[in-house]
């Protein structure tokens, strides 16, 4: 009986704990600089759960190091909640293959909380290419030297690339950029045949006619780009490239605190007006359990890790 009144009084704190949270401002690590797509659905997503919560959600950006140096700060927050990161998948499915060593264990140091949105890439060529559709450019590069261009080597842009290349049986020079507008360029100009772009940044250009798309890489048409269609409808069955932003915690975070997070991020990524703005800025929010983050990034860690070892991928 003594065992069952004790048992009942720690149940009955850790609730009253979580239910007080949070009791201070929290923190959002964010890998990406200010100012982009990622950051903008951050800062959306912070204001909202500050609302919610009434307490500050603050926003902190340390860019650089491929993710490294984000990562490294969450790893080394204190486990209570109130320092989260939100982590693009290529931290933590492609980098760790990529560097001779990391500083932190990207599995076990760290403790998901929610998959917050998936970004799906979208093909595109200039208005006066030949190529008309995919299946053009599949057939095209069957006859002669083509190339595509895209973001730098080892990023999720690059990878992508690799993988429908391999599914689709397409042969091309890559050719890597500094920035989304570098590749438009070339592309406009003529140095390039296809370029894989993210629909944020394409977007504008493929809404004045500058730009045709050919196919963009999620499961389901994005609805950013209703008439584009998926690699799945023309032919690539089961086949999606789609990365992903997850919601992070350092390890030894109390699983109760995480639940409570996970909850208050799912219900706020259901709501109609955020998916709206989320995919205006080219994600597809989806607000996922623990688990499913978790599973997503093992299956995710297994599928990369072959082939950036296969493409010989160094990162400094």
């Amino acid at each position: 009986m003594i065992k069952k009144i004790i048992a009942a009084s720690l149940v009955l704190i850790s609730t009253l704990a979580t239910a007080g949270f949070p009791e201070e401002p929290v923190k959002f690590i964010v890998a990406n600089p200010a100012g982009g797509p990622v950051d903008v659905v951050v800062r959306i997503l912070a204001h909202r759960l500050s609302a919610s919560w009434g307490q500050p959600v603050l926003v902190e950006n340390k860019p650089g190091g491929s993710g490294i140096i984000s990562t490294g700060a969450l790893v080394k927050a204190k486990p209570d909640g109130y320092t989260l990161g939100m982590v693009v998948a290529s931290a933590l499915t492609i980098v760790p293959f990529a560097v001779d060593r990391l500083p932190y264990d990207p599995v076990r140091d760290l403790k998901p909380v929610s998959l917050v949105a998936r970004t799906p890439f979208v093909f595109v060529v200039d208005r006066a290419s030949p190529l008309k559709t995919w299946q053009d450019f599949v057939r095209e590069s069957a006859k002669r030297d083509m190339s595509i261009g895209s973001l730098s080597i080892g990023t999720a842009f690059h990878l992508a690339w690799e993988q429908t290349a391999r599914q689709a049986g397409i042969k091309a020079l890559y050719v890597p950029s500094p920035s989304s507008g570098k590749t438009q360029s070339d592309l406009i100009g003529g140095l390039l045949d296809v370029a894989l772009d993210a629909p944020s940044s394409a977007k504008g250009l493929i809404d004045s006619g500058r730009l045709r798309p050919l196919a963009v890489t999620s499961k389901e048409r994005f609805p950013g780009l209703p008439q584009t269609p998926t690699l799945d409808e023309l032919g690539l069955k089961g086949y999606a490239a789609q990365p992903w932003i997850g919601l992070m915690a350092p390890a030894g975070t109390p699983a109760d605190r995480i639940a409570q997070i996970q909850q208050a991020m799912a219900a706020l990524l259901k709501d109609p007006a955020l998916k709206a703005q989320m995919e205006s800025l080219g994600m597809t929010p989806v607000g996922s359990s623990s688990e499913e983050l978790a599973a997503t990034i093992l299956n995710d860690r297994r599928d990369m890790e072959p082939l950036v070892k296969k493409l010989g991928i160094k990162l400094q």
